[in-house]
């Protein structure tokens, strides 16, 4: 009696994997906890929902370290506050990674360029606000001035903060996408950080400018 039942329960279980396209696999959320959650705060859940349908495949991972949004606030508030380390550099914050049928990725760092030298270059740069420019290639690095509270004017010698989104090459990832994306990015980063300047990121990047 206790076999037939189980042979019954078996069977229902599989009519519902059947019927509702559910599989023994477990979801990206579920393998990659932390990566999910850091990509889903920075560029939002339905922004990470859209890409991952995107690149849906076998091989579909998310591969950047984990590390959570907090983490990323603290060391890049550190960097902002203690003095600049000209051996150490500065450090890059590997953000989402993910690769299945095609590959993205973000990173985060405060960037080397300094603002005068942005504002210089206008060959190489495109003012899309007041202290926001984007680089005119197609992996868009938009840079931002962030002013860290509790950093002296002469201390902070990151003024900068650069946010650098690669485009996947799935044809369905489209620019429109792509900008989406770093705006979203760019925009998490100046809330999470409390920049006492307010930069203004606007919805439109002007990348065909």
């Amino acid at each position: 009696m206790r076999f037939l039942m189980r042979i019954a329960w078996c069977g229902v279980v599989a009519g519902l994997v059947l019927s509702t396209g559910c599989s023994d696999e477990q979801s990206l959320s579920e393998k990659y906890p932390t990566q999910w959650k850091t990509c889903a705060a920075l560029f939002g859940t339905k922004n990470i929902d859209s890409l991952r349908d995107m690149l849906d495949s076998e091989a579909l991972k998310i591969s950047n370290p984990a590390l959570s949004v907090s983490q990323l606030k603290k060391g890049l508030t550190k960097e902002a506050l203690e003095p600049y380390d000209k051996r150490k550099g500065f450090s890059e914050y590997d953000v989402c990674r993910m690769s299945g049928n095609g590959l993205f990725h973000a990173t985060v760092a405060w960037s080397a360029d300094t603002l005068k030298a942005v504002q210089f270059y206008t060959e190489s740069w495109n003012q899309v606000d007041k202290d926001v420019y984007v680089s005119k290639n197609s992996n868009i690095y938009l840079v931002f001035r962030c002013d860290i509270n509790g950093a002296s004017t002469g201390q902070q010698k990151q003024v900068l903060l650069g946010a650098r989104v690669t485009p996947s090459d799935n044809p369905r990832f489209s620019a429109a996408f792509h900008q989406q994306l770093t705006v979203n990015l760019t925009r998490t980063l100046r809330n999470e950080l409390a920049c006492t300047n307010k930069p203004n990121i606007p919805d439109d990047l002007q990348l065909n400018k």
